[in-house]
Parts: C-alpha cells; structure tokens; sequence
C-alpha cells in the first residue's frame, strides 16, 4: 500500500468462460465461509488485521456478507447464480484500524459452503483511502462527475461505458426496475433448475485415426486405415468431396430422399404398434436377414407420406388411425380364421397387447385419474416398500419416495427410470431395463401380472376411482351401470351373458 488503508473491497466477477454464473461449476452460485485480511511491514512478521464490519450489495436468502466476519465455517455468503443487471457482486470490510501505508498485505478467502463446488471463479481486491467506504446512494454522483470531468477534456469511451453500468446498478432513481429485473432473474433461474442437461460432444480438431483391427487387437497398428463413409451398396454421401464425412453429413444422408430405409422402418414401427405386428415382422432388420413385407407397396406409400410431409408423425398416426384397415372389428369368423389366422391380409383389427407403460396409463384414463399434463421432469408412482433397499449409487443408499398430488398420476412415460430396479410394474409387463437396444419388446403371461393388476395401489385406486364415477354417472339401476361401465372402459356394449355374470356378481 502506498497510503494509509482503512477499507478494502472484494468483487466476485463474471466471466465468459464461467458460463453465466460466478463460479466454475454451472448453474450454481458460490458460498464463501469467511475472509480474513494479514499485514507485515517490510521484512517483519504477519499480523491478523481486525475487520470491524462489512457489507455487501448482493445476497441470497438473508445470507449476507456479515456471516464472512463471524468466525464460523458454517455460515457463508450465499449469492445464487449471477447477480442480475451486472456482472459483479462486492463486499466491502472496514477495518478496526487503518492498514499503515507500506504494509503489505494477505486476504485469505475461505470456501467451506455446504457444496464444496460453489468456488468463485473470477474475482478482484481493492484499497481505499476513504474512510466513509460502503455503497452509500448518496455519493454516487461523486465519481460520475469524475469520470465526466476526465471525459470533457480527454474522451474516454470505456470510462464512461463504464460509468453507466455503475450508474445502473447503484442510482436511486432505478430501485424499480432494479427489483423487476432481479424478480425476473429469479423467475429465470427457477425455470433453468427444471431442465435436464445432457452431455454434449466436441468434434476435434484434428480427428483420431481409426483403423481396422486384426483380429480385433486393439493394440495392433498394423490395420488399414479406414475414415468415415457408408456401406458401398447404399446412396453415398452427398456434397462431401475430397473432405473427411462428420456427422451433420451423416444426418442429411439419413433423411435424404435418396435413403427411403429410414422412412420405412420408422413407418412398420409406427404399424406394428397399432396393428401389432409391423408390415415385416422384423423390426430391427428391413434387409435380407429380415422378413419380406406384407404389403410392400403400401409401406412404401406411407414411408413416402410420412417423408413428403416433413417428418409428421402426428399426421402419419391419423392417417393410420382413421383408416378402414384400423378400424375394423378384431371379431374373426371361424372361416376367416382358418384362413388367415396370424391376419397378414388385415382383413380384421387385430388384438393388440398393450406395453407396459400403457397398461397403467389405460387404467388410470378410464378412472379419470390420469393426468394430462405435458413435460417436466420424471415422477415416482407407488411401488413395493423396501425394494430399493439394496439399491445405491456412489455407494449411497436411495429412498424412494412416491410423488404427491397429480404426479402420482401422471402417463408411464414420466416414470422415473433406474435401469438395475426397474419400476416393478413396468418389469412384469415385459418392459426392457434398457441397458441394451430393444426394437421389439417381448410378450409373457403370467400370475405376477395378474397380481400387480389387483394389488399394486395405483390400480387399486383406479379402480376405486371408477367406482365413484359408476355410482354418480353410470344411472340408478344395475344394468344401468354396467352398461355404462363397459362402455367407458372397452369401448363397446356388454353382451347379454356378460350382464348376467356381472348382475349375479352385483
């Protein structure tokens, strides 16, 4: 120092490369413990220098700069994420006493927050000469008339950009809208702590070799060279000339019209799950090892619908749904089944096993209960209590709590997904674990699915539920009710030995 110190400043400031917050893991603000301030004159002996107050311009939940002077580990210092309006939040500690000029100094900032990984990425120390430092409004015209002073006589276009931002964050005239940006801020980072980051590639600069392994040893260099293409009886790749193919080449050669097969194979896929089975059987495999289609002309029709629409699947799946062929009746004639008894000739709708997935969402539609709320995050619906008993991850034991209020009825596709203990229900109807691709799920029958569908509590208050709803709207008398009932949950009327088992039941 060359003059006497009796206040200095600590700024936490953003940066570019710390991806819009203050410190280096994303999406996350810092927690700093406490500071302490050292002293020695020259070549004598360090000295801890009293700090007697400190205040700061930002914080977050009553956490403020005063907990960095306690002398507590415990508390800290909260700012979530980046301060809205600048890009700095400061500190300012007056000291008990001066620091005499020619002292040297030492701050030690100490990181002990509760996340070890909210550490401060970028940040500043200043001295002060005035005794009267803080973030008084008052004076905030003082340096802007410096500035503009300095500006007048020799034009200064940083100073006063500068100048403005200071005015901004700190005039009197602002607190408005000052406090709507930091509302909207807040809304803003409340939005961001709902989404899921998925992990993304690089492409390098200069790419890895690749070659082709000997007898798949991949220690051994002495493989041909090979870079990226498509195999040779396929449409090649457009537009790449003597450059080397990425992956944007790949996505554009994929849905290329030159490339019907992706078109085609998404479209059987589409079939197989109303029809249940594709127009080829094989789903996995529309090449020679594969079955021949059906009906090959009318995959290719509808590969050319779905292509020539610009990739609608909602289109593609009305047109399917509001077709003659979906819409039959899965009654069968004994002629027609001894004549085509798998239905390749769709002469009839076929009887279609619903995924797991769907089984819970079917139930819990025809009670009322499902919810149609879109996007969000995954939900937990009951399951068996202990059965993430051995379940852990980074050695940790998980509890599993089931999701309160309309989450507990939202569509099997928000289950929340551990792929070594899978959702119970999900396991009995032949969902995959996903650890390895399934084009085509299998299909068993067994007591276990029987017994999920009696006693799991989600189907137990679906059932429940749709009682209620029998009583209130399904009429007075019994076979009033039962009528009603099978509508609702089949979509169709009762036969007259059907009414007569459920009245005897009744």
């Amino acid at each position: 120092t060359d003059r006497a110190a009796p206040a200095f400043r600590l700024e936490v400031l953003g940066d570019p490369s710390l991806n819009g917050v203050f410190n280096r893991a994303e999406r996350s603000g810092f927690e700093m413990s406490e500071v302490e301030i050292e002293r020695r004159a020259a070549g004598g002996t360090w000295t801890k220098a009293e700090i007697a107050s400190v205040v700061e311009d930002f914080s977050k939940e009553g956490k403020g700069a005063n907990n960095l002077i306690d002398g507590s580990l415990s508390t800290y210092w909260n700012v979530e994420a980046r301060k809205p309006i600048d890009d700095r939040v400061s500190a300012v500690f007056i000291l008990a006493k001066p620091l005499p000029a020619g002292s040297e100094l030492r701050v030690i900032i100490e990181m002990r927050g509760p996340n070890r990984r909210r550490t401060i990425g970028r940040f500043r120390l200043s001295l002060t000469d005035r005794a009267d430092a803080g973030f008084d409004e008052g004076r905030i015209g003082e340096p802007l008339d410096a500035v503009r002073a300095v500006h007048a006589k020799n034009p200064d276009t940083a100073a006063l950009a500068r100048a403005a931002v200071f005015f901004r964050a700190t005039a009197p005239e602002l607190v408005a809208q000052r406090a709507e940006i930091v509302s909207i801020h807040d809304k803003i980072l409340a939005m961001r702590n709902t989404m899921n980051s998925t992990m993304p590639t690089v492409a390098l600069d200069i790419p890895r070799m690749t070659r082709i392994l000997p007898r798949g040893n991949w220690m051994s260099e002495s493989g041909e060279i090979v870079t990226p293409a498509v195999p040779e009886f396929l449409p090649p790749l457009e537009g790449v000339g003597d450059r080397r193919a990425n992956r944007l080449d790949l996505a554009e050669w994929i849905v290329s019209k030159d490339n019907p097969l992706t078109a085609r194979a998404f479209v059987n896929r589409l079939w197989k799950l109303y029809f249940g089975r594709g127009i080829s059987r094989v789903l996995d495999d529309l090449g020679g090892q594969g079955e021949w289609p059906t009906h090959p002309e009318l995959l290719d029709w509808l590969a050319v619908e779905f292509r020539e629409s610009g990739w609608d699947v909602k289109r593609l799946t009305r047109l399917i749904l509001t077709s003659r062929a979906y819409r039959q009746s899965s009654y069968a004639s004994e002629k027609l089944r001894d004549r085509d008894p798998g239905n390749t000739l769709y002469a009839r709708q076929s009887r279609v096993r619903l995924e797991a997935e769907m089984v819970r969402d079917n139930a819990l539609a025809v009670s009322g209960l499902l919810s149609e709320k879109i996007g969000g995050p995954t939900v937990k619906p009951y399951q068996p209590e202990g059965y993430w008993r051995d379940a852990n991850t980074f050695g940790e034991s998980l509890e599993y709590k089931p999701a309160a209020g309309e989450d507990q009825y939202r569509r099997g596709l928000y289950t929340y997904w551990k792929r070594s203990f899978l959702h119970p229900a999900l396991l009995a109807f032949d969902a995959p674990s996903r650890e390895e691709c399934t084009a085509q799920r299998p299909a068993s029958n067994t007591p276990i699915q029987a017994l999920v569908l009696l006693n799991d509590p989600s189907y137990v208050e679906a059932a429940r539920v749709f009682a209620e709803r029998i009583v209130a709207e399904g009429g007075k008398k019994p076979k009033q009710r039962i009528e009603w009932a099978m509508r609702e949950a089949l979509s169709r009327p009762p036969a007259k030995a059907e009414v007569r088992v459920i009245r005897k039941l009744y």
